[in-house]
């Protein structure tokens, strides 16, 4: 009974959270009407979030009435903190934020996988430096997530990160036991797909009210895509939705690293653009390479990138006529590549000739090459709002 009890309060706490959150500048009494609790209570329960860090209250609120003014919420930014971390293809990137995403410490390493383990200690170690930097600033961590460009189940396991060359990695097993090395195990750590980190980042994070549904389109060493529909990470099955980047487009075309042929993959991506714009397959240009030799005017590179473009218009068509999205976003190292995202407008206009139904908003992500690391500490503020959220799915991301 005692644990029930506790669990309630907890449901409630969270609640009153969740609203502020979506609606900055409630009065407790408007809390009560929409939680469906006592004025008298919601008042305590908002008394605990202050003094625990997670509300503070503005008193500068006006009702035109004469007497007592109601004093607003809002999250309080400035004692809590989110640790995010990205474990890229070729770079490993950790931040810190608050409650709201604003990045307190950020700090990204260009990286060259070679031995798994060694990746897991460094990961480890950039985790552990930016909890670090958060705790000096006098703030509590409520914990980490940790994006990795492969497919990940719903309990942090990594079926397959192709462009690393790895295969059936307990991924969350191991960081943590790396994390407790560094006297970091008091920090619980979640681990995820980086396009479904990066969708949490617009998601959890986004400016104004949450949408509905939207597909964030990640596009680096591989093409993932992180869904939200219906206010709800859409994650599959087995955990594995969005890999868009093994949905076939051309029939018998070459090999991919996940052993079929003629995947997205093997069109559009890092690797494929650096050996067109190059001649070799090695070494694999950074994407901050690419960007300088676009810059200098590279005709075989800018080519190279509206083709592209083009076939990045392809798939997001496929996506506008598949799930229909309110926003479909656009984020990963690639898209920092000039004419590529423009490109793809267009071709994605074109595809859609003389009927367009679909009215979906395209645009570039919001946080830049911090989207997915963002989005990873944004999963576990979602965790905490949403207690029930390990027992009804990974999915449920309701307000």
């Amino acid at each position: 009974m005692a644990g029930s009890q506790r669990m309630l309060k907890r449901l409630n706490r969270m609640a009153i959270v969740r609203h502020v959150k979506a609606r900055p500048g409630l009065a407790r009494g408007e809390l009560a009407g929409l939680v469906g609790l006592a004025e008298s209570t919601v008042s305590v329960l908002v008394g605990e979030l202050i003094e625990d860090g997670w509300l503070r209250q503005d008193g500068s609120r006006g009702t035109g009435a004469v007497g007592r003014r109601p004093k607003a919420l809002e999250l309080d930014s400035s004692r809590l903190a989110l640790v995010g971390a990205e474990v890229g293809d070729d770079f490993i990137n950790a931040v810190a934020c608050g409650l709201q995403g604003e990045v307190l410490f950020s700090r990204r390493i260009d990286y060259r996988h070679v031995e798994q383990g060694q990746s897991i200690r460094d990961t480890a170690a950039l985790v552990a430096e930016a909890r670090a930097a958060v705790l000096a600033g006098r703030r509590k961590v409520l914990g980490a997530g940790v994006a990795v460009a492969g497919m990940v189940d719903t309990e942090g396991f990594l079926r397959l990160a192709p462009s690393i060359g790895w295969r059936d990695v307990p991924f969350g097993e191991l960081l943590a036991a790396s994390l407790a090395e560094r006297r970091a195990a008091d920090m619980p750590v979640k681990v995820l797909n980086d396009a479904n980190a990066a969708a949490l980042s617009e998601y959890v994070f986004g400016a104004g009210p949450a949408v509905g549904s939207l597909v964030f389109l990640s596009l680096g060493y591989g093409v993932g895509a992180g869904i939200v529909l219906e206010g709800g990470l859409h994650v599959g099955y087995d955990g594995l939705a969005g890999e868009v980047g093994h949905t076939i487009l051309k029939v018998d075309g070459a090999l991919c690293a996940c052993g079929r042929r003629g995947c997205a993959e093997t069109i559009l991506s890092q690797k494929v653009i650096s050996r067109q714009a190059t001649g070799r397959e090695a070494p694999v240009l950074l994407v901050s390479e690419l960007v300088a030799l676009l810059d200098q005017g590279d005709a075989t590179l800018k080519q190279v990138v509206r083709e592209a473009g083009e076939h990045l218009g392809l798939v997001l068509q496929n996506l506008v006529v598949t799930i229909n999205p309110e926003v479909l976003i656009l984020g990963g190292p690639l898209s920092r590549l000039q004419g590529l995202v423009d490109v793809a407008v267009e071709e994605l206009q074109r595809l859609t000739g003389s009927l367009p139904y679909h009215r979906t908003e395209v645009r570039v992500c919001r946080f830049g090459l911090n989207a997915a690391a963002v989005g990873a500490a944004g999963s576990v503020l979602h965790q905490a709002l949403h207690p029930l959220a390990h027992s009804i799915g990974s999915g449920d991301l309701a307000a």
